[in-house]
């Protein structure tokens, strides 16, 4: 099998660089040493970088006495191969097409070489085949990154790019920009769902948080038709399928799970078609590992784009259930802080928001009253995750209310939604009706609404 490389393009981009140095720095962040085929051009490229972070003056003369000072000149191929390639050098505005030439070609080179490392490690034996699998996932994942570039680029090249989005914005006339959860007093607040948001939804346990996250999650795929993708850690598929069925159809979740229907049999039938036919995907898993639910949320997001569709929302139940082996040889709050980083990174990528539930810390639910009241350094490792997160959400209700306490009484079948942290729209909060029998949460008459 022939290598990848084009013999032409690597001379060109030396010789160019050659003979305008003054361009190094704009191909620079494209091309590296490594994306060069024949030794004796990453020789010369390495030269001319290092010359150019010394702040040296850059020719053929010049760098070919750095590389004879250094003993490299033979690697080179002479002085006389360096002043061919510079004579051979077409007019430098064909300097990036080869630049990125050089760049895929290299890239292509690393996958070979990864992918023939693979086929002699699969014969070996292995300790731990999911490890191992988590190592060749790595290695591939750090070669593909290698062809998203960041650059800087010039105020005016987002003119586009902004003015569709102001335009989105006046067309939204103060209602909706983003996607909408059918919560109606969350979608006023935060104008929607929108892609690169981490949304973080915490509470005590048995408060309802997966219960207010499938809601979300159910109203977006069946509702508004778009896809979403459900990570559930804590359940199985039936568990989280049995509490989905009750909220749609409105059955009882104790009669469900004693399998008595109650005449309710055509309605919950339907309730499962709705949501059977919806564009809802589920991966239940107990232990997974952060890079593998990026590499699964990547590949649905291809899968969509190439059926002209989109990924409209990313929920994981629950952000510390997420494993991150490589932080977490550091310690724990550096493993939370690199999965919290990751998953906002994520959200951008797909431009599809993350809603991420998370644990509190004990401390909460030794409050009681007002001063139990959820707040931001209640989170389980708050300081990474309220960093990273858009928007911080808290579910409060009373679980065990006082009976001689008219108003906790009056509240038991309510929650209130605390917005404690909003980076691009207000803090507060409103209530919401909760049903457990049923795994529903619900709006409210519009007078209890704040």
């Amino acid at each position: 099998m022939s290598v990848p490389w084009d013999e032409n393009a690597e001379r060109q981009v030396l010789g160019t660089l050659l003979v305008r140095p003054d361009l190094f720095l704009q191909i620079g962040t494209t091309v590296a040493a490594d994306d060069f085929y024949p030794e004796g051009h990453k020789v010369i490229y390495r030269a001319i970088v290092e010359m150019t972070q010394k702040g040296e003056a850059i020719d053929p003369l010049r760098v070919s006495q750095y590389l004879t000072d250094r003993s490299l000149i033979a690697q080179a191929g002479g002085a006389e191969t360096l002043l061919q390639i510079a004579r051979d050098a077409l007019p430098s505005g064909l300097i990036f097409q080869h630049a990125r030439r050089v760049h895929s070609f290299g890239i292509r080179r690393a996958l070979i070489k990864a992918a023939r490392e693979i086929q002699e490690e699969s014969v070996s034996p292995q300790e731990d085949e999911s490890v191992y699998l988590r190592t060749i996932e790595d290695k591939i994942l750090s070669i593909t990154q290698q062809t998203s570039s960041t650059d800087v680029a010039p105020i005016g090249e987002f003119r586009d790019s902004f003015g569709q989005h102001v335009q989105h914005l006046i067309q939204a006339r103060g209602g909706l920009s983003g996607l909408r959860t059918n919560f109606r007093e969350f979608d006023r607040m935060t104008s929607g769902l929108k892609g690169g948001e981490l949304i973080i939804l915490a509470a005590r346990p048995s408060a309802g948080k997966t219960t207010l996250a499938m809601n979300i999650a159910a109203n977006v795929a069946i509702r508004e038709k778009k896809a979403v993708l459900v990570f559930s850690l804590e359940m199985s598929a039936n568990q989280l399928l049995g509490r989905l069925m009750c909220a749609e159809s409105g059955l009882n979740h104790s009669d469900y799970q004693r399998g008595q229907m109650h005449g309710k049999e055509q309605t919950f039938l339907a309730a499962m078609n709705r949501v059977f036919d919806a564009p809802m995907h589920l991966c239940e898993s107990g232990y997974l590992e952060l890079l593998e639910a990026i590499a699964l949320t990547r590949k649905l997001h291809l899968q969509l784009k190439g059926e002209g569709k989109s990924l409209g929302l990313i929920v994981v139940d629950y952000l510390q259930l997420l494993n991150d082996s490589a932080a977490r040889r550091q310690s724990r709050q550096l493993e939370v802080a690199s999965i919290s980083r990751a998953l906002k990174q994520l959200s951008k990528q797909v431009d599809a928001p993350v809603l991420a539930l998370s644990q509190m810390n004990r401390s909460v639910e030794s409050r009681r009253g007002d001063g139990g009241r959820p707040q931001l350094s209640d989170l389980r490792e708050s300081g990474a995750i309220e960093q990273d997160a858009d928007i911080v959400m808290f579910i409060h209700r009373e679980l065990n209310p006082d009976p001689n306490d008219p108003e906790a009484m009056e509240n038991r079948g309510k929650a209130e939604i605390i917005l404690a942290k909003h980076r691009n729209g207000p803090v507060g909060s409103f209530r919401l009706a909760f049903r457990p029998e049923m795994n529903r949460f619900d709006d409210l008459d519009p007078e209890y609404n704040g």
